[in-house]
C-alpha cells in the first residue's frame, strides 16, 4: 500500500519570534486556516478547530499553552510553553475500474489519505513520539486513520504537563519545608528567622500552581472538544441510520398496502365469479323446480300421447313440501333473531319500617324516580357490601 505522510517542524509565529517570514511561508504553503493564525497571535490557551475544504480536504488544528517553572534561582520567573498542531489530510483518488469486473463482488478497498502534520515549536516529548512513530512499523496507520497523530499529540502533551506539574509540586514542597523550619524558630530572637524569608519565591510558587491549573483546565477542555467532535460524527451517522429505518418502515408499509390491494383485486375477481354463478343459478332454479315437479310420479302421459295426465294424489306433494319449507324458515328465523338470556332480577323482600335498610331503599327509589338511578344503585351496592363485611 502506497502512503504519503509528512511531518513539518515549523517556527513559532512572527508575533513571538524573529522568523516571521518562515512562519508566513509555512502557513501559505499548507493553506493553514486564518483562524489558526489569529488564535496564535491572540495567545489562545485551548482551541480545537476543524474545517472541511474542497476535494475532501480536511484541516484540524489545536493550540497548547502551559507554564514551565524556571530553575531554583533568586528572582526566578516561569517560562511559557506555547505550541500549535495542524493536521491536514486529503483522500487519495481511487483507481478506475477495469472493463472486466470479477465474477464475484470484491471487498471495498481501504480508503487512504495523504497526511501532513505541522507542529509549531513542539515540546521535546512530542518530537520524540513523532520520531518513534515514524520509525515503527505502524507508521502507515496514519494514512488510514489520521487521528492517530492527534492521539500522539495529546499523549505527548500529557507527559509534558505531568512533568511540569511534578516540578511545581517539588518547588511547593521546598517552600513548605522552609516555612515549617522557620515555624520552629518563632521563639528565637534571631532576626534572620524573619528577614531571610523569601516571600517572592512563595508567591511565585503559588502563581505557578495557578498557571498550571489554567493549563490543565485548557487541556481538559481541548480533549472534551475532540471527543465532542467525534461524538458529532457518530451522531450524524446515527441520524443516517434513523433515516434508513424510517425509509424501510415506509417501504414495508407500502409493500403491505400493495399486497392488500392485490388481495382486494383477487377477491373482487372471485366475487364477480361468484356473482355470475349466482345469477346463473337464479336463472336455472325455476327451470329446475318445474322440471322436478313435472318429473314426479304425479304426472304421466295421457292415452292420446299429446297431453299429460295429473294424478288425483297431486295434493300430497304440496301438503308435504309446504309445511317442511315453513318449518325450515321458522328455524332459520329463530336462529337469526335469538337474543342472549337475561337473568331475572333478585327478589326483594319487604322490610319493616323500623329496619334501617328500609329507609335507605326508600331514598334510593326516590332517586331513581328523579333520574339518579345509576348513582342510587351504586350506593345500594356499597351499603350492602359494607354490611356483609
Amino acid at each position: 500500500m502506497a502512503v504519503s505522510a509528512i511531518a513539518v517542524i515549523a517556527p513559532l509565529d512572527g508575533a513571538f519570534s524573529e522568523g516571521s517570514a518562515d512562519y508566513e511561508a509555512v502557513t501559505s504553503l499548507y493553506d493553514i486556516p486564518d483562524e489558526f493564525v489569529w488564535e496564535r497571535e491572540r495567545g489562545v490557551t485551548h482551541v480545537y478547530g476543524r474545517r472541511l475544504g474542497g476535494a475532501g480536504r480536511e484541516t484540524l488544528w489545536m493550540h497548547f499553552l502551559a507554564v514551565v517553572p524556571a530553575a531554583d534561582i533568586p528572582g526566578r520567573q516561569p517560562n511559557w510553553q506555547k505550541w500549535g498542531f495542524v493536521l491536514i489530510w486529503i483522500p487519495k483518488t481511487e483507481k478506475p475500474q477495469t472493463d472486466n469486473p470479477p465474477p464475484y463482488p470484491a471487498a471495498a478497498p481501504e480508503k487512504t489519505y495523504t497526511v501532513a502534520a505541522i507542529v509549531f515549536e513542539p515540546p521535546v516529548e512530542t518530537l520524540q513520539r513523532l520520531i518513534s512513530f515514524g520509525q515503527s512499523a505502524n507508521w502507515t496507520d496514519a494514512a488510514v486513520d489520521p487521528f492517530v497523530l492527534v492521539d500522539i499529540a495529546l499523549a505527548s502533551w500529557y507527559h509534558r504537563v505531568d512533568d511540569v506539574a511534578w516540578r511545581v509540586t517539588h518547588l511547593v514542597r521546598e517552600d513548605e519545608v522552609d516555612i515549617f523550619r522557620r515555624t520552629g524558630m518563632l521563639r528565637s530572637t534571631d532576626d534572620a528567622a524573619v528577614t531571610d524569608l523569601d516571600l517572592h519565591r512563595i508567591h511565585t510558587s503559588a502563581k505557578n500552581a495557578i498557571f498550571m491549573e489554567e493549563a490543565l483546565r485548557a487541556a481538559i477542555r481541548l480533549v472534551d472538544l475532540a471527543v465532542s467532535d467525534h461524538e458529532s460524527l457518530f451522531h450524524s451517522t446515527r441520524l443516517r441510520i434513523l433515516s434508513c429505518q424510517a425509509r424501510i418502515k415506509n417501504t414495508v408499509d407500502l409493500a403491505f398496502h400493495i399486497n392488500m390491494a392485490h388481495d382486494s383485486a383477487v377477491n373482487l375477481e372471485h366475487s364477480r365469479s361468484v356473482r355470475l354463478m349466482s345469477i346463473l343459478g337464479l336463472v336455472f332454479i325455476p327451470f329446475s323446480a318445474v322440471t322436478s315437479v313435472f318429473g314426479t310420479q304425479f304426472f304421466s302421459p295421457a292415452d292420446d300421447g299429446r297431453h299429460m295426465q295429473v294424478s288425483a294424489d297431486f295434493w300430497m306433494l304440496w301438503t308435504t313440501a309446504l309445511p317442511l319449507t315453513l318449518v325450515i324458515l321458522a328455524v332459520w328465523c329463530a336462529t337469526e333473531r335469538r337474543e342472549p338470556l337475561k337473568w331475572p332480577a333478585p327478589a326483594r323482600f319487604p322490610l319493616p319500617r323500623w329496619w334501617p335498610e328500609a329507609a335507605a331503599r326508600k331514598g334510593m327509589a326516590a332517586a331513581r324516580g328523579s333520574g339518579g338511578g345509576m348513582l342510587a344503585a351504586a350506593t345500594e351496592l356499597r351499603n350492602l357490601g359494607s354490611q356483609i363485611v
